[in-house]
């Protein structure tokens, strides 16, 4: 018996367009963020754990589409590692205005940030960061 080679053929060729997202790694500048209704469509507080992208990060997500409440970046969260190893992590609920200077920063939820460093810190530099 002879098997026909065309069902292994369509399934190779299908593996080689299908696009591979690779998480890239992000260095920037923490910052606090007072969530209410953000791009996501969602009304958020101070008391969850959320954060805010760059509209840059926000509008180059793939699948992004004029409607940010329809933009998949909404449906994914922020690994966060700052020093001392202390990681979160936050669902992106909305972005904020850049520069080319800070398309790399994030900005946390009052929760989140104390998790980092006071408030009183203002800002806290060199934090990486992935989409996950």
């Amino acid at each position: 018996m002879r098997l026909s080679q065309a069902p292994a053929l369509l399934v190779l060729s299908l593996i080689s367009i299908a696009p591979v997202v690779v998480a890239q790694t992000h260095i920037g500048t923490l910052f606090n963020f007072v969530p209410g209704l953000g791009a996501c469509g969602h009304t958020n507080t101070s008391q969850q754990i959320v954060a805010t992208v760059s509209n840059t990060t926000f509008n180059s997500f793939p699948g992004a589409t004029a409607n940010p409440n329809k933009n998949p970046i909404c449906g994914h969260r922020l690994l966060i590692k700052g020093a001392k190893n202390l990681t979160i992590t936050a669902q992106i609920v909305d972005y904020y205005k850049t520069n080319p200077t800070s398309a790399n920063n994030i900005g946390l939820s009052t929760v989140a940030f104390t998790h980092f460093a006071p408030l009183a810190d203002g800002v806290i530099a060199n934090v990486t960061w992935v989409i996950v």
